[in-house]
């Protein structure tokens, strides 16, 4: 009985001690993934370093970075027979690439209100770039004459975005300087605005809850 007691209060500091790991001097190394607002394939991981300027209070930076192209070559498409019988050519294209790309710098500051529990305040911008590939109206010079056409091209919309976080979260200490942390925040977009490739535009500026865990090194 004595043992099992003893083993409990090991894993217990184990898992809920945070005083070595918020000294002034610490350095904070982290990766925040939220869960909430983003499919579960698709986890957005923020990067982040701080360092504690006093005992219990940390001051960093994050950035976010993500780029993905696809190259789509050029195809002939296929021949199809429409609703009289006469061949269509379906999916002919020339060659795209699609670039979908997002980017995030901002700052926070962290406060341990108490052991393990902390809150946390941040401001940070956000921008992305979306790419689609589809039919497009527009007009064409044929025999002469502006004709209206319709024809497939990449079509980009983009945004930008402000936004300050106010939130608290729980570290749980797994080793010496490693812990995880669960978290919840309100999410305020200040400034915010989308351009989709036809010029319209949409305001972003709103306020939302986001769930999710940071995996933290300290040391």
């Amino acid at each position: 009985m004595k043992r099992i007691i003893l083993t409990f209060v090991a894993v217990t500091v184990m898992l809920f001690s945070t005083n070595a790991q918020t000294k002034k001097g610490t350095i904070l190394l982290g990766a925040g993934s939220q869960f909430s607002q983003t499919e579960w394939t698709k986890l957005s991981i923020t990067p982040k370093i701080g360092y504690f300027i006093q005992d219990g209070l940390a001051i960093g930076a994050m950035i976010h970075f993500d780029s993905d192209d696809e190259y789509f070559p050029e195809s002939a498409g296929v021949a199809t027979p429409n609703a009289s019988g006469v061949l269509e050519i379906i999916g002919a294209h020339d060659a795209y690439t699609l670039t979908n790309n997002s980017r995030t710098f901002g700052v926070f500051g962290r406060y341990y209100a108490a052991r393990n529990l902390f809150m946390e305040v941040n401001m940070s911008s956000s921008t992305t770039q979306n790419e689609t590939y589809g039919p497009t109206s527009g007009y064409e010079l044929i025999g002469g004459v502006v004709t209206p056409v319709v024809v497939d091209e990449v079509q980009t919309a983009r945004t930008q975005s402000t936004h300050v976080g106010f939130g608290m979260g729980y570290t749980l200490v797994m080793r010496e300087h490693i812990a995880i942390e669960p978290y919840v925040h309100l999410d305020l977009v200040v400034d915010g605005e989308e351009v989709t490739f036809t010029g319209s535009q949409k305001d972003l500026s709103g306020t939302s809850f986001i769930a999710g865990v940071n995996f933290s090194l300290f040391f």
